[in-house]
Order: structure tokens, then sequence, then C-alpha cells
């Protein structure tokens, strides 16, 4: 019974999202040159540097060909950058430069002043709550695809 009502939330949820970020997000996006896939690795990158063409490829669920495509045009805009893994030098490690790093930031800052006045009128609680919803579901995510 949990499974059917959490599955259907699940999907109504990520419609809602996906509205929210379409409506509020990517207009920012455009503003900067940027598309919300962009944004999402760069912001994955952000969260987990060095990492492999391959494995953030995996993570952002885009196919390695099209992925390749993305990374080197954000390469050429001066957001990202490639390092050789001294390991394995036919690998390669992915790194947001500080241009990158400052266009994250002036998004981040243009998007919260528009949720301003909603998100203010919320308790801390609120936010701590839902990150540790989010926290969760992305464990589930993660045991689903192993």
């Amino acid at each position: 019974m949990y499974v059917d009502e959490f599955e259907r939330e699940l999907v109504v949820l990520a419609y809602d999202m996906k509205n929210l970020l379409r409506d509020s997000v990517a207009p920012v996006c455009q503003e900067h040159g940027l598309t919300l896939q962009q944004l999402h690795v760069l912001i994955m990158l952000q969260q987990k540097p060095g990492v492999t063409l391959s494995d953030l490829s995996l993570r952002a669920g885009i196919l390695r060909t099209n992925f390749s495509a993305m990374c080197r045009k954000l390469e050429e805009d001066g957001l990202v950058e490639r390092r050789r893994n001294e390991q394995d030098r036919r690998a390669s490690e992915l790194f947001v430069t500080e241009r990158g790093q400052t266009l994250l930031r002036e998004i981040e800052s243009t998007v919260r002043a528009q949720h301003e006045r909603v998100f203010s009128q919320e308790p801390p609680e609120t936010f701590a709550t839902i990150l540790a919803g989010f926290h969760a579901l992305e464990g589930l995510i993660a045991k689903a695809r192993a």
C-alpha cells in the first residue's frame, strides 16, 4: 500500500519540481547561457569534484556521447576543466573552475531572491525535514540503480 502511494506522490512531486525549475530556474540559466541540464552537471560536479567523465555521465543520467559534447561546451565556456588522472592517464577528472563557481553563486543568489518571499515564511525545521527526505530519496535511488 505504501509503495503505491509513494510511487504516485513521487510522480506528482517530480512533475511539480520540473515545472518549478522550468518556471523559476530555467530563465536564470538562459540569462547566463546555460541549460538546466548544464546547471545540474555543474552542481553535481561542485558536490563531487574530480569525478571522471563516465561516472558523472552515469550519475547525471546522460548518455556518454551526449555528455562529452556538453562537457566540451562547459570547458569552452571556461566553467569546467579536465585534468588527467595521475594513476590512470587515460581517465580525465572534471572540476568546476573559479568562473564556474562564480556563475553558480550568481544563479543561486538570483533564484534565492525570487523565492525569498515564500521561503522566508517557513521555519528552519521545514527545510531540515525536506532535506532529510531528499537524502533518503537519494539513498533509495542509489539502491535502485545498484
